[in-house]
């Protein structure tokens, strides 16, 4: 795949992207059991537009055709302090004659919510995304009624550039869905 000039590849097995309190690791098969926990996780599940559950199966075959061939960016986010797991980021949905692609994340709900985390994965993949792919913009797609996703995408400088009213019928109910983005001078908190 071609991209802003680059030819988009599965991520470099060894590529490390430290923050402060937080790195970003490429996802491997190894993580199978872990991202389906997290993945698959009630209070996860209900922020997510695909909200079937997932099994081995599928997360297998989404490493194989998707992570595998560079056309899905994933990783482990784990804590510098002591090597823990606790989510996931990814970049998806690239659009080759755009230069833009969507983004993503979940978190394991064990302490690691509403501590900054979320932001600080945000600014790495935002780094990543516009200094080492070269993308032009980021966008993302959030569920109105998760407001701690809407307030981390606009400290991470997104932008709302639409709101869809009963955009999607989930568990029975219309649910508004905001769509995000942010360009790489977008100012961030």
């Amino acid at each position: 795949m071609i991209f802003g000039g680059l030819t988009m590849k599965p991520v470099d097995k060894d590529l490390i992207i430290k923050g402060e309190n937080i790195y970003l690791r490429p996802i491997t098969g190894e993580d199978t059991e872990q991202v389906l926990r997290w993945r698959n996780a009630p209070d996860v599940v209900e922020n997510f537009l695909y909200r079937k559950k997932i099994t081995v199966e599928e997360h297998q075959n989404w490493l194989k055709n998707k992570v595998f061939t560079g056309a899905v960016h994933q990783f482990v986010i784990c804590t510098i302090k002591d090597d823990t797991p606790i989510g996931s980021v990814y970049l998806q949905n690239f659009d080759e004659e755009n230069n833009k692609a969507e983004w993503g994340l979940f978190l394991d709900a064990d302490g690691t919510r509403s501590k900054g985390v979320g932001t600080e994965v945000g600014n790495l993949i935002l780094d990543y995304a516009f200094h080492q792919l070269g993308l032009h913009k980021l966008h993302s797609r959030v569920l109105a009624y998760n407001k701690p996703c809407v307030r981390m995408n606009e400290k991470l400088g997104f932008r709302q550039e639409a709101y869809l009213r009963d955009e999607l019928m989930l568990n029975g109910k219309y649910e508004d869905l905001i769509l995000y983005g942010a360009l790489e001078g977008d100012k961030r908190e």
